[in-house]
């Protein structure tokens, strides 16, 4: 191992440097927490600096690190080892461990930490300090002098062989994680939701903050100050995550791993982990990797990427070119194959929706915000076993099933991946076959949650999306799912036809039927399109694929009457 001394040795003397250098060469007893040598060096090195001195020592008593820090803290590159102890000077305080100590400890996987106080050069007095197995911090001392730190040591032994036995039981503890965001009109909902999004992924959401601050910090997202509460924050709750409530640029999300200590996520990253736990069919987990190395590539700075490839040896890396940008270049390789892949698919798709078999069907496509009761309902109507349950995101690859309706002529019901408030680009992206099937839906049958408290801004989230996707001009039937919580329900006003059901009892599902037969009936929409000269293709299209009514030439075209389906209305767009 190379012996050096890390973090913040700007201006220190090279004496300074040779008696911490020399801490490698020490032995430790592991009865007490450390050598009486190594005590004498930090402490007269700290005294005559006024800087923060810090060793890690191995279970085996070998040093593994030495580092040099401000007055108040050490920072250093040392990635902690399991079983590893610290012990560190407070050159400017006494040895008790302050909270930026604790939320490292509990934070990391030392074993144990010591804070030393200083009487000039020498040790004044030592505090000590492990994290139980109930997530307290048992903090013994204060030890005048090393001797007294056998006691500890003993305790330490102790703890670490119950912790052995008991790692079994603890394996399937929930991760404990804190949301952040920042104020707005919506930033209660949009909390609430994130909450729920973190235990859809398996965590425990144990604490919220909200700053009071319309525009995010472009260096901390939160202002500075906030962050030194987040950090006391998560060592008052043991977090061992964090998850902000919008996307992090890498600096911003790099700047606050560094602050407080602790996995840092966003919102982004959170949805990514729970679709690539929703995704099991081939397509759905292409989509999904897709998105997820769309991510990634952004933040590949600095995290060190391990990535296979399957052309190594020579030719593999240009002329002085770094891991880095090898990476990179692997992951914007296997993007493209993704894309190729998902190309095909979206392919095969657009073959299924033409073709004659599928064309003879109407379509419905089951829309909305999620866990509003998509499944349920497609459940209800055909009898199917697609999953449905109360969670967000339940449902990821699209599912379709025929369904006759009271008139006799059958349709197809196909459910899709619900949608969610600040949804990733980069998911509607890589989603684009799946997504298509509301784009050129004969109709969609929007399912909202009647019993939620946010039902306006779903809503709106809704339409806004299914605007981004092309789908606005598509026939839409409302429907009011949960009917049977007997809530007051607050609707805003809609051009829609809407009806009231609820998948559980079965209310007003033949209002629903009668209103999807009113609608495969009414199959054609009429329209007014006004057509430029210039555009010969348009002409064509509307030729091929509706009926025109009526036609009169103006300054700006061709001005035509015509009835078109739902479906080549939604392709009329393109032209």
């Amino acid at each position: 191992m190379e012996k050096e001394v890390s973090g913040n040795i700007e201006g220190l003397k090279k004496s300074a440097l040779e008696v911490l250098l020399g801490i490698y060469d020490c032995t430790v007893d592991n009865d007490i927490y450390c050598s009486q040598e190594i005590m004498d060096k930090i402490c007269s090195v700290s005294y005559a600096t006024g800087r923060e001195i810090a060793v890690y020592i191995e279970k085996k008593g070998e040093i593994c690190e030495v580092a040099v820090g401000d007055a108040s803290m050490v920072r250093t590159n040392y990635d902690i080892q399991r079983g590893v102890r610290l012990i560190h000077t407070h050159p400017s305080g006494n040895a008790c461990l302050s909270s930026i100590d604790i939320s490292t400890l509990r934070s990391s996987d030392l074993a144990a930490m010591a804070a030393v106080s200083l009487d000039q050069d020498k040790m004044a007095s030592m505090y000590c300090a492990y994290v139980a197995t109930n997530g307290e911090t048992e903090i013994l001392g204060p030890y005048k002098n090393l001797s007294q730190t056998t006691a500890f040591m003993n305790e330490l032994r102790l703890f670490t062989v119950k912790k052995q036995k008991t790692s079994e039981v603890t394996q399937g503890k929930k991760e404990r994680v804190i949301a952040v965001g920042l104020s707005s009109k919506d930033s209660m909902p949009h909390m609430d939701e994130l909450k729920s999004l973190i235990e859809t992924a398996g965590g425990e959401c144990v604490a919220t903050m909200v700053q009071n601050k319309a525009d995010s910090d472009p260096a901390f997202y939160i202002g500075k100050g906030k962050i030194r509460e987040l950090m006391y924050l998560c060592s008052d709750h043991s977090a061992d995550t964090v998850v902000f409530d919008d996307e992090l640029t890498y600096s911003q999300q790099n700047n606050i791993k560094e602050e407080i200590n602790v996995k840092v996520l966003d919102r982004t990253a959170l949805i990514l982990d729970i679709f690539a736990k929703r995704a099991f069919t081939n397509e759905g987990k292409l989509q999904v990797e897709l998105a997820m190395l769309n991510y990634m590539l952004p933040r590949l700075m600095g995290q060190g990427t391990e990535l296979s490839r399957l052309g190594g040896g020579i030719g593999t890396r240009g002329p002085g070119e770094s891991k880095l940008e090898t990476d990179r270049r692997v992951i914007k390789k296997r993007m493209l194959n993704l894309e190729k892949e998902l190309a095909a698919v979206d392919k095969r798709r657009t073959l299924s929706r033409e073709s004659k078999a599928r064309k003879s069907f109407y379509t419905f496509a089951i829309a909305g915000y999620t866990n509003a009761g998509k499944s349920s309902l497609l459940n209800k109507l055909t009898q199917s076993d697609v999953l449905a349950e109360d969670m967000l995101f339940a449902t990821l690859d699209p599912t379709a099933r025929k369904y006759e309706l009271p008139s006799g002529k059958e349709v197809i019901l196909i459910d899709t991946v619900g949608f969610i408030t600040k949804l990733p680009v980069k998911l509607i992206e890589a989603f684009k076959s799946t997504l298509d099937e509301i784009r050129f839906a004969d109709c969609i049958l929007h399912v909202m949650d009647g019993a939620s408290e946010d039902l306006y801004s779903h809503v709106e989230e809704v339409y806004s999306i299914l605007n981004t996707l092309g789908a606005a001009n598509i026939p839409v039937i409302e429907v009011v799912n949960k009917s049977d919580l007997g809530k007051d329900l607050v609707i805003p006003p809609s051009k829609y036809q809407r009806v009231y059901i609820s998948c559980k009892t079965g209310e007003g599902l033949d209002d629903l039927t009668a209103k999807m037969d009113e609608m495969q009936n009414n199959r054609y929409v009429s329209i007014t399109v006004t057509v430029p000269y210039s555009n010969g293709k348009l002409m064509a299209f509307i030729y091929a694929n509706a009926k025109v009514n009526a036609t009169r030439e103006t300054e700006e075209g061709t001005v035509m009457d015509i009835e078109i389906s739902s479906e080549y209305l939604t392709k009329l767009n393109d032209q």
